[in-house]
């Protein structure tokens, strides 16, 4: 999923200061991997995948070491007794899709005419999912039933990408989002449709994730050329591209705890917590630190607020060493407002570029190296 960051002080203190299995991270199309970033979190962390490749689902959990980290082969599906389901039969996922028209889908196709190999893109692809099939019969799931069963109460942050059927999926938690107190909400949009209440596209997504209590905190958007003139792809094989339409993006929604949200008081300190991680990683350490100054009396009795306040200070200035101050911070902004300013001055823009892509490299190695010791 697109949007969450590499450097994330909080989320390594979080570790550090953690109750085992406290977050609960839900993954339906973790193909490829489980997001490298939540693994900053530590023994914190427990996270499900859930995926219909047989072979994918075997390729990491071969590789997986982390215990706390597991995976289900099977198909996320809602059930056919279900209003939506009743509502959405016989119609298609989404309607008005030019997929068909997009420079990328059209390489793909001339590629396979000719019996070339398919490169995958890292940025997603037109059809990325439906290109591997499972190895062999797979199960459908109704997920929120497979937790109920497997005797989880609290989930913690849910990404659905499934390429298709995310609109389903998430229909199928419209009263397990409230049940499970979920805290926060990934899914892959699509920014075309129709006006259909059951297509999978951004606005129904958006009508949906806010009536469950949702607001939308991140959003990304993936271009797609169109073949009349291509454009060039981003990543290694025919997916996005440099110029065209908005096609796909991701989606980051999550309670608003700071406008008060009436939500909060069923959540322990663990749970604002998790918040506050989510927040975090999504690179969103401003409303991590409204949270903490706002329920500071239940975080208190267990957490260092002030030295929460710190790490997330240190993320907006992007600090490499230690020595970031919020009571400094926040008088800076009172009292020198001027140095909030944006600025032009081209070395001084240089050097915050140079600094920002160090950051992301070095958090990148080290969650490369926290994947590899199984934490």
């Amino acid at each position: 999923m697109e949007g969450l960051t590499n450097f994330c002080p909080l989320l390594d203190h979080v570790a550090e200061i953690t109750t085992e299995k406290k977050f609960l991270l839900l993954d339906i199309g973790c193909s490829g991997r489980i997001d490298r970033q939540w693994r900053r979190l530590g023994r914190r962390l427990r996270a499900i995948g859930i995926d219909p490749n047989s072979a994918e689902i075997q390729r990491l959990a071969a590789r997986e070491k982390n215990p706390n980290v597991t995976y289900l082969n099977a198909f996320a599906a809602i059930g056919p007794e279900h209003p939506f389901a009743r509502k959405k039969q016989g119609r298609p996922d989404w309607g008005r899709d030019p997929g068909s028209r997009l420079s990328a889908f059209q390489y793909k196709e001339r590629l396979r005419s000719t019996g070339g190999r398919v490169a995958q893109s890292v940025d997603g692809a037109v059809d990325s999912c439906s290109a591997v099939a499972p190895a062999g019969p797979v199960a459908s799931i109704v997920v929120p039933e497979y937790l109920a069963q497997s005797g989880i109460t609290s989930l913690d942050f849910l990404k659905v990408d499934v390429d298709g059927k995310d609109f389903d999926i998430l229909n199928s938690f419209d009263q397990a989002l409230a049940d499970l107190a979920v805290l926060g909400v990934g899914i892959e949009v699509n920014f075309f449709g129709s006006d259909c209440d059951t297509d999978n596209s951004f606005h129904n997504v958006d009508r949906f994730l806010k009536a469950h209590g949702f607001e939308l905190f991140h959003l990304t958007t993936r271009r797609y050329s169109v073949g009349a003139l291509p454009s060039r792809f981003v990543g290694a094989g025919p997916g996005p591209t440099e110029v065209g339409r908005i096609y796909q993006g991701d989606a980051m929604y999550a309670r608003d705890l700071g406008a008060g949200d009436g939500f909060a008081n069923s959540l322990n300190a663990d749970k604002i917590l998790n918040l506050m991680a989510i927040f975090a990683v999504f690179d969103l350490p401003d409303c991590a630190a409204e949270l903490a100054l706002k329920f500071r009396p239940i975080l208190s009795p267990r957490f260092d607020v002030d030295r929460m306040l710190d790490l997330l200070t240190a993320q907006v200035e992007g600090r490499i060493f230690a020595g970031a101050s919020y009571k400094r911070h926040v008088a800076g902004f009172t009292q020198r407002s001027g140095i909030f300013r944006a600025t032009r001055n081209p070395a001084v823009m240089l050097a915050r570029m140079l600094k920002k892509e160090f950051l992301k490299l070095r958090g990148r190695s080290q969650l490369v190296k926290l994947e590899r010791a199984g934490k």
